[in-house]
């Protein structure tokens, strides 16, 4: 019997149809035909191994029902499958089940880890955290000798984006080379996407590229051409790592050095910053470290510091915050073993826009050549890998754009130290010049007061002995 299907892909669909890689993901622009082409694989490799047990996910029922499910029975014929309306899974004439599910969030995750899947397939990857697909992966396995297969849509953007573009995008040189996890041996393969790729979309909906190109600068780079260095919802679009990341050098040693921390149990995140004569600002040594009770917080701090001679540690307010069966605060076992710590501006939005401020890009000129160049208040050293890592990736909260979204939380608590730095009044370093006349002055003053002071003893002891 032979069963046509109405499905003719187009060549980046081809691509991913005929990938062999053991993890294979799809993505880019908008209209791609991404999702088509998810379920259509998930039927081909269903079909080939009979009594599969395989699994399609999305964050939310809804969007399953909206697009993979109607995807499906668009394209797939009835004569091949049963649907379970109930419980939202396809029987194929083979036995083998395809079940299609949500997972929101890494909870959601969690309650299918034990479970084995011959292959698993999830839309819009970036919408998902690493640790939730990471728990997918570890259910990958065949005890039917079927080979394991990982296949994600995607686009650039969503809480994801950071991980998803830097383990398939960037490790695959967009696309252009398969890599080999150095710890599974598993290779993984990246097909971009673009909406000019769907030659049948662009056929019969012509104003989709348009409404594409009339999209706010920011949005049509990355739903129009695929763009991964720039994403929706992204709140430091002024980040641009050839101005503000630079190699390290000695700071001198007259610069005012500042230490910006964020503490819990689950991260401590401490940023050191020196800042120069013109008030420019150089994060130039991070620590990033988990698992540390406050006296060990309190420790690291001092060994990493070293010898920097530190003005201010400036730290958030909740650390004042005392216990009720102490009497302590976190602030009090700080400075009880040898961190004292100052109280930062807590305001969020006003010190995210202070962050901006630091990050704005101006330009100026090379003194030397006296080309125009593009520079900035906030320098990062590239030894400071996390902070460079995570600031990128922070995202506007959906509830108020002003502010930046708490999730995931991985990424925010070395932020929050840099937002606590950035906020408070720090003044630039005096030039050496400046520093040395301000020490005179200040030794010409100390004398001239106990000049004055001797003068006064002794004009009074005067009085009094002449009185007598």
């Amino acid at each position: 019997m032979q069963i046509d299907i109405d499905y003719k892909p187009n060549n980046k669909q081809e691509l991913f149809h005929s990938c062999n890689a053991d993890e294979c993901v799809y993505g880019g622009a908008k209209g791609g035909g991404k999702s088509c082409a998810l379920v259509m694989e998930a039927l081909a490799y269903g079909l080939e191994n009979p009594r599969a047990d395989m699994y399609i996910f999305r964050e939310t029922y809804d969007d399953l029902e909206a697009n993979i499910i109607k995807e499906w029975k668009a394209k797939v014929s009835k004569e091949l499958y049963e649907f379970n309306e109930t419980k939202h899974f396809a029987t194929l004439i083979n036995g083998t089940t395809v079940k299609f599910r949500y997972i929101r969030n890494f909870i959601d995750a969690e309650s299918y880890q034990g479970r084995s899947m011959d292959w698993i397939g999830v839309d819009e990857l970036t919408k998902h955290e690493k640790r939730s697909i990471q728990i997918l992966l570890s259910c990958l396995r065949s005890a039917k000798g079927f080979k394991p297969r990982f296949r994600a849509t995607c686009n650039p953007g969503g809480i994801g984006h950071a991980w998803v573009k830097e383990m398939y995008i960037d490790a695959t040189n967009y696309g252009l080379n398969p890599v080999i996890d150095e710890l599974t041996g598993l290779n993984r393969v990246f097909i971009p996407a673009k909406v000019y790729d769907n030659t049948i979309l662009v056929k019969n909906d012509p104003n989709y590229i348009k409404r594409l190109e009339n999209l706010p600068e920011n949005q049509k780079k990355a739903f129009l051409y695929g763009d991964w260095d720039i994403f929706e919802g992204q709140y430091f679009t002024e980040f641009k790592r050839d101005v503000h990341v630079i190699q390290p050098f000695v700071i001198p040693e007259h610069w005012n050095r500042y230490i910006a921390l964020d503490y819990g149990l689950d991260m401590l995140a401490c940023l050191w910053i020196a800042i120069d004569e013109q008030d420019r600002a150089y994060v130039y040594k991070e620590l990033y470290q988990n698992n540390l009770i406050i006296s060990e917080a309190a420790a690291r701090i001092l060994e990493v510091t070293d010898k920097d001679k530190i003005k201010k540690r400036y730290a958030p307010p909740d650390l004042w915050n005392r216990r009720q069966e102490t009497g302590d605060s976190a602030e009090d076992i700080f400075r009880k073993n040898g961190v004292v710590l100052h109280k930062s501006n807590n305001n969020r939005v006003m010190g995210w826009y202070a962050v901006k401020e630091h990050l704005k890009i101006e330009l100026s000129r090379d003194e030397q050549t006296g080309k125009e160049i593009e520079t900035s208040k906030l320098k990062i050293f590239s030894n400071c890998t996390n902070l460079i890592r995570t600031l990128p990736q922070l995202q506007h909260d959906e509830r108020n754009p002003n502010d930046v979204s708490n999730t995931p939380h991985e990424l925010t608590h070395i932020n929050d130290a840099l937002r606590g730095f950035c906020i408070e009044r720090t003044h630039p370093t005096k030039t050496v010049i400046e520093d040395e006349l301000y020490e005179i002055n200040k030794a010409k003053n100390k004398y001239r007061d106990k000049v004055k002071g001797l003068a006064g003893k002794s004009a009074s002891r005067s009085f009094i002995n002449y009185g007598g």
